[in-house]
């Protein structure tokens, strides 16, 4: 009974009368900032989760969990450290490669990128960003490279383009650099710039036989069954490889993710002053929705009321205050967040403005993905924070003195 009736005269203190109109105006201008700093929050944190995860996917596309190379700038005996490499249950794969720059020439232009020798039986991972042409197969001296450098250069698939490797050779003029006509077959979309505009890709052994390595390697790329245990595999092979450099992902990129961490942290803190200010909008009209209603508080204390009773009719009105702001957020945010995509292409094609240039960035476009921890996090800090700003309010509420209140009544 008592439960009922709380509930019952917390919701008709939040109606308004003819002459309280201003102070319920107040109170559910509260609720409607809480939702609306909760619907920024899970936006914005959705945003900065969906750039950490596309970013990490993009960049783990096209290169390894962990790279393993040698003092030098070749590998000899590759084969007896691979042996070593995939002994390591978490291991997936372990595939040599072959590094170096070259200048790219089609007809009048030229650019330079990075000429990337690889095993295109183990590469199923790279194959799958192929949108034009096909992948490498075994023959010698075909190439893949990304779509921006293929634009640059205005080469498509069939031609052949010229590849100019600092790598000397000896010449009655002494030392010159080598050059070699490769058959371009393939071109890639990776989706990250950076790879799209500096990465050719063409087989190990071309790639050997253009540098005159011989059997040499420059690297080992190290694919896992899970990504996120790339550290401890990573110091687990340096112990097995003592003479080995061996860099997880995570190292390699360490302030690139740690800066993207620390952005969202500071996004969401910034953002957070939206919900403090309508807990403060809260904290100001039940105060004078208690000033407004000492007349019915003072009665129901002489009625034989307790202080906790009148404690908890408001602690309930900012509960439905809080509650509802939050609800209504989390609901318009979550479904702003999940197709926030596809919004912003549409406004992009309506109004002709792109948000996100490749070129500038790293992706083009705007990810977004729901994370459960954040949005959880979010709603139950808000409905914290709405619940302790009523406090204070029920408190005085619950001091109202009746003799002083109904003396003159």
């Amino acid at each position: 009974m008592s439960f009922a009736c709380e509930w019952m005269l917390a919701r008709r203190y939040l109606r308004s009368r003819s002459d309280e109109r201003l102070i319920s105006l107040i109170g559910w201008s509260s609720t409607i900032g809480m939702a609306i700093g909760v619907t920024a929050l899970i936006v914005v944190l959705s945003v900065m989760y969906g750039f950490d995860k596309e970013l990490k996917n993009r960049i783990l596309g096209f290169s390894s969990h962990i790279d393993v190379q040698g003092a030098g700038s070749t590998i000899d005996q590759w084969q007896a450290w691979r042996n070593i490499i995939v002994r390591n249950p978490a291991v997936k794969s372990a595939a040599p490669y072959v590094s170096s720059q070259v200048l790219v020439s089609e007809g009048a232009q030229n650019a330079g990128a990075i000429l990337k020798g690889v095993d295109p039986q183990q590469e199923q991972k790279l194959r799958s960003h192929v949108h034009q042409g096909r992948f490498l197969s075994s023959r010698p001296f075909e190439l893949v490279m990304g779509k921006d450098l293929a634009h640059k250069l205005g080469a498509r698939v069939g031609d052949d383009v010229r590849l100019l490797t600092p790598v000397g050779g000896v010449s009655l003029a002494g030392m010159a650099p080598r050059m070699r006509s490769f058959h371009l077959v393939g071109i890639f979309n990776s989706g990250f710039y950076e790879y799209d505009i500096g990465l050719v890709l063409a087989t190990i052994d071309s790639v050997q036989r253009l540098n005159r390595l011989g059997n040499s390697v420059s690297g080992i790329e190290v694919e896992l069954h899970d990504r996120d245990q790339a550290q401890r595999v990573a110091a687990e092979l340096r112990q097995a490889l003592p003479q080995a450099w061996v860099i997880s992902w995570m190292q390699r990129h360490r302030s690139f993710f740690k800066a993207l961490k620390t952005e969202r942290i500071t996004m969401g803190v910034i953002l957070s002053l939206i919900v403090l200010v309508a807990v403060f909008n809260m904290v100001v009209s039940l105060v004078m929705v208690v000033m407004q209603r000492r007349k019915e508080v003072a009665i129901l204390k002489t009625i034989g009321a307790s202080e906790g009773m009148i404690v908890r009719i408001f602690l309930w009105m900012g509960f439905i205050m809080c509650g509802l702001g939050t609800l209504i957020g989390a609901v318009v945010g979550t479904l702003l967040a999940w197709k926030l995509e596809p919004l912003l292409k549409w406004v992009e094609h309506l109004t002709g403005v792109t948000f996100m240039s490749g070129d500038v960035y790293y992706i083009d476009h705007v990810p977004s993905a729901l994370d459960p921890n954040s949005i959880t996090l979010v709603i139950v800090v808000s409905l914290v924070l709405g619940m302790a700003a009523t406090l204070y309010p029920a408190w005085r509420a619950s001091k109202v003195a009746p003799a002083d209140v109904l003396r003159y009544e």
